[in-house]
């Protein structure tokens, strides 16, 4: 009887310890992969919501968040972190490629923005649709780079430039998102998507223009010259200006994005519009895109 008691309290003792180091695997255990919904049809959902300006201290912890996020983070600790801020976090497998997910929750959306992060055999280029909603196919056309891409990674607005400007106000999360990849990859490139009517331009260069090319500043760098000559290359049939030396106009040098980086040493930001028939191109044609990522990669 004191062997048969001995046994099952040996036993008992087992099952608590397996039980332990089952919680302890548990609190330690990567973010869960999904292939329940398409990155195209989760950045649907995200979308809408009524803006709130986020405070000082939101931001802060922001930045920090997508830093880690970065750095290549998928522990339950900063999915727990990114829930306190009111986000979601979560790995979704498209093909073979993982991308982390960061979008607010859906009783929680306050026009905060929607990032995506790839986890794997990224180079340091983050591309940006501040405007989504009115430049129309830039949203997708960011998307689909993202996917067929080596892009580090990518951030949408989720309200209309109507309610907040994400490429003209200070003190968001865009900007936030901005900053983490300028910390993380001081020498990496971002890359923001425009779109404009070419029937609305003041100049004659401006209504024939379907890539006005720009780092936002009044000084092209060597580096934008090049891109400027790969771009004219590859896009054959399209007419790529380069500002200000080949144009006047367009040139994003009120972007707030641009200017908050500057100030924290941050230079190679790119600032593309692109006209309605090359938009079109872009969300069309893989062959094209590919050709934009050449010089972009």
């Amino acid at each position: 009887m004191k062997a048969f008691i001995r046994s099952s309290i040996a036993i008992c003792l087992g099952s608590i310890f397996l039980s332990a180091c089952q919680l302890s695997a548990d609190s330690s255990r990567e973010v869960n992969p999904t292939k329940t919904r398409s990155l195209k049809d989760t950045l649907k959902a995200a979308q809408n919501g009524e803006y709130r300006p986020p405070n000082a201290t939101e931001i802060q912890e922001a930045e920090a968040l997508f830093r880690r996020t970065f750095q290549g983070e998928q522990s339950q600790a900063l999915q727990t972190a990114w829930q306190t801020q009111g986000f979601t976090m979560r790995t979704l497998t498209v093909g073979n490629t993982a991308f982390t997910v960061v979008q607010e929750d859906d009783n929680k959306r306050t026009g905060r923005g929607f990032y995506v992060f790839r986890q794997t055999d990224a180079l340091p280029i983050m591309l940006q649709a501040p405007h989504s909603f009115n430049d129309e196919y830039t949203g997708q056309i960011v998307r689909r780079l993202l996917l067929e891409g080596h892009y580090k990674a990518a951030g949408w607005n989720t309200v209309s430039r109507h309610q907040a400007d994400m490429a003209h106000l200070n003190n968001t999360l865009f900007q936030a998102f901005g900053r983490a990849f300028a910390k993380q990859y001081s020498t990496g490139t971002i890359v923001q998507l425009h779109g404009f009517a070419q029937g609305k331009r003041k100049s004659a260069k401006g209504k024939t223009a379907d890539m006005i090319l720009s780092a936002t500043t009044r000084s092209p760098s060597q580096r934008l010259l090049e891109m400027g000559n790969c771009f004219k290359s590859q896009l054959t049939g399209f007419v790529v200006r380069i500002y200000p030396n080949k144009i006047s106009e367009l040139g994003g040098t009120t972007n707030r994005n641009a200017k908050d980086l500057r100030a924290r040493r941050f230079n190679s930001f790119l600032h593309v519009e692109l006209s309605k028939a090359l938009r079109e191109k872009l969300r069309n044609d893989k062959p094209v895109r590919q050709k934009l990522s050449v010089c972009l990669q």
